[in-house]
């Protein structure tokens, strides 16, 4: 007679035959938010920026090892041998950037000045310039239209004039002074376009 034991097992190889076995998930991975958590606060700026750095590209082989792992044809003998001899290379330049100062250039202002608080008061000077400018354009646009109203009323009493007989001199002849200043206007508008390039840069930067 066939044992209880002997039916289980029976009934587990007659459950599987027809189907496709699921592949087992890959473990949880350590977040890489993490990272920078697991190293010890006891360690200088630089040597804690060398080790971030390792760590990062431990954390991506070892993604990248288990997307490999899927795929047939890989071989995970010849995968760490790679990610070792990797590793050594990129310990090896990390002491170089460590000697040239690079590192210490990453994580110290050599100034002693906070790069945030410098880059914002430029922000700020450029901003403060692009509203003045604007703003002296638009004075000119409303004086150069205050003047065309006047001189289109001008216009028409001398218009009326004529019509009535009267002699008059034609407007060309009326030199004025707001007239010599308009006419010696930067085109305001034609320099902003111009520089809309620029400007739109720095916009973007604010």
């Amino acid at each position: 007679s066939t044992t209880p034991r002997a039916k289980r097992r029976s009934w587990c190889r007659s459950s599987l035959k027809g189907t496709k076995r699921r592949k087992s998930l890959p473990p949880v991975h350590q977040d890489v938010t993490e990272l920078s958590k697991s190293i010890s606060l006891d360690l200088p700026e630089v040597d804690r920026l060398s080790v971030l750095l390792l760590s990062s590209f431990q954390f991506s082989a070892q993604k990248f090892e288990h997307i490999l792992k899927q795929t047939d044809g890989f071989s995970p003998e010849a995968f760490k041998a790679n990610v070792d001899s990797v590793s050594k290379d990129l310990k090896r330049y990390m002491q170089k950037l460590k000697r040239d100062g690079t590192l210490k250039s990453c994580v110290e202002d050599p100034k002693g000045i906070l790069l945030d608080s410098a880059l914002d008061e430029s922000v700020a000077q450029v901003k403060e310039c692009i509203a003045s400018f604007t703003a002296e354009c638009q004075s000119w646009d409303q004086l150069l239209l205050r003047y065309q109203e006047s001189a289109e009323e001008m216009s028409r009493q001398l218009e009326g004039c004529r019509r009535a007989g009267g002699r008059a001199e034609p407007l060309q002849h009326l030199p004025t002074s707001q007239a010599h200043v308009l006419r010696t206007k930067p085109d305001y508008r034609q320099i902003l376009d111009a520089q809309g390039e620029v400007l739109s840069s720095m916009e973007l930067v604010v």
